[in-house]
């Protein structure tokens, strides 16, 4: 059953799969997205990769469920990388200009309201991990029905 989280976070990676420098961006991390979790880059892994992370949300009901779904995108990069942080900073350009699109704040109707920047924050590295990042949390709000995931799923577009 395909419900409104499903399909936010897969429109979000679809945007993020559109970062590559044959479409005007200034890295290719959108051939490396993971939805999910962060993923650790290795030595066969490109230097920068994106990660689509869903994190707690907040309801309230009123007949409907109101629900506000943040989602961190996070621009990771190898800690080994010539110019790490300026290619992760690269990457958070790259991020914010796909998708951020000024024209459809709605991912296509999945949201119920706008999509929101919320804040931007420095990863934190754990001992031993091999890259670096920022994340860029995003609000996304969207509403469901008791018993009813899919209530009001989008069509494709």
């Amino acid at each position: 059953m395909i419900t409104r989280r499903a399909v936010i976070l897969e429109r979000l990676g679809a945007l993020a799969a559109r970062i590559q420098k044959a479409n005007g961006f200034d890295t290719d991390a959108g051939l490396a997205v993971s939805i999910g979790a962060a993923p650790e880059l290795g030595p066969s892994d490109p230097d920068y990769a994106i990660a689509i992370v869903p994190a707690e949300e907040l309801h309230t009901e009123d007949g409907r469920i109101t629900n506000g779904l943040p989602v961190e995108v996070q621009a990771i990069g190898k800690a080994t990388a010539r110019d790490a942080w300026i290619g992760v900073e690269l990457l958070l350009g790259d991020i914010k200009g796909a998708l951020e699109d000024p024209h459809d704040r709605t991912l296509g109707s999945a949201l119920k309201g706008v999509m929101r920047r919320v804040t931007t924050r420095t990863l934190e590295r754990q001992p031993g991990s091999t890259t670096i990042g920022i994340g860029i949390i995003y609000a996304c709000p969207y509403v469901d029905e008791w018993g009813n995931p899919s209530y009001g799923v989008p069509e494709e577009t």
